[in-house]
């Protein structure tokens, strides 16, 4: 049976639920809390894949994936490390630049003197060499070059098999067949006296001095061989060859005057006049300067026998200084090579006017 509602909803509530309460046991139990879960550690490195956000009501605030991270400690901070370790400051470019150059400029500077020398070496060989000396070095390059040639060829016959016998053979037909090289049998007899017979004096002086310039190169080309074996150093053995040069062109220039002197002799009857009377004349300023200088004088109480003996060895420091004779006393020109001459034949002049009794001459004539 319902109670009829009387319309007070609230007092019915409050009604019921007081007898409820009175209605339970007395005593009561507190239900057990349970803990609250801890928070998980904080990750040493940023994941690859956030997680994902646990699932709410539609109201609860959105979860923002890429700071999840950071909410709850610092932020990490990674720092990039070289492959090669810890290298420490990066050098220059200026610097990287030296370091790769220094080994080229050591060597540039070891060798470029050395380049240079040799050109400049050649170069003036092949300006100051006359023709002569130019054939003799190609003649001695060709040599070279054949003889390099046929080593080769020897030592490749030999590794395929050849015999000594069938190598002394061999050279024996290709000395036969070498244009440039002379046989030793009759043929080779009458090509060199016609040769000879056929060649005319200019051609022959050629010849002689062609195989002059050869002969000498053979020598120091052998001379350098043997050097270079003993541990002659390059510089060694440029500075020799520099001495050598320098040597040649003195050679050079004592041939060509002497040559020179040679052709001016094959002269007539009135240059050999004109020669002697310059003789006689600067032999009289020669004695004369010995009378005002008192060595006539002082020669003269010894007789013509010490006046002889007097201009012998005046006569011989005469020759040496005129090449050993070869310059005659006509042939000297200049102011100063004349002063020279006449003071040094001051010993032949006087010693001949003392033995020829012509001491007296210098007496009367009026000097003082």
């Amino acid at each position: 049976m319902t109670t009829p509602h009387n319309g007070d909803w609230d007092g019915d509530l409050a009604d019921v639920l007081q007898r409820l309460v009175d209605s339970g046991p007395t005593t009561s139990t507190t239900p057990p809390v349970p803990p609250q879960p801890t928070a998980p550690p904080m990750p040493s490195a940023p994941p690859t894949v956030p997680p994902q956000a646990p699932t709410g009501p539609a109201t609860a605030e959105p979860v923002n994936a890429p700071e999840w991270w950071r909410k709850d400690g610092p932020t990490p901070v990674h720092t990039p490390v070289p492959l090669g370790g810890d290298q420490g400051a990066r050098p220059s470019f200026e610097a990287a630049a030296q370091a790769f150059w220094a080994p080229v400029g050591q060597i540039l500077t070891q060798q470029v003197p050395h380049i240079a020398e040799q050109v400049g070496q050649q170069v003036g060989q092949l300006l100051t060499e006359t023709e002569a000396q130019r054939h003799a070095r190609e003649q001695v390059q060709y040599e070279a070059l054949v003889n390099s040639q046929r080593a080769l060829r020897d030592a490749q016959l030999a590794a395929a098999g050849e015999t000594a016998e069938q190598q002394a053979k061999r050279h024996a037909v290709e000395d036969a067949f070498d244009h440039g090289h002379q046989r030793h049998d009759l043929v080779g007899l009458v090509d060199l006296l016609a040769d000879r017979i056929g060649e005319t004096p200019d051609e022959r002086a050629q010849r002689r001095q062609a195989e002059h310039e050869l002969q000498r190169r053979r020598a120091r080309a052998q001379e350098d061989a043997v050097l270079a074996a003993r541990g002659e150093t390059p510089e060694q053995r440029t500075r020799r060859h520099r001495q050598q040069q320098l040597a040649d062109r003195r050679e050079a220039r004592t041939r060509a005057r002497r040559q020179r002197r040679r052709a001016a002799r094959v002269a007539g009857p009135s240059d050999r006049t004109r020669r002697f009377r310059r003789w006689c004349v600067l032999t009289a300023i020669s004695a004369t300067g010995g009378y005002a200088t008192g060595f006539v004088s002082l020669i003269a109480p010894g007789g013509p026998f010490v006046g002889l003996l007097v201009a012998t060895f005046g006569w011989a420091l005469d020759l040496q200084v005129r090449d050993r004779g070869r310059q005659r006393v006509s042939e000297v020109t200049g102011p100063f090579p004349l002063i020279t001459l006449v003071a040094l034949r001051i010993p032949v002049a006087s010693g001949l006017a003392v033995a020829l009794g012509l001491d007296p001459v210098f007496t009367a004539l009026p000097l003082y």
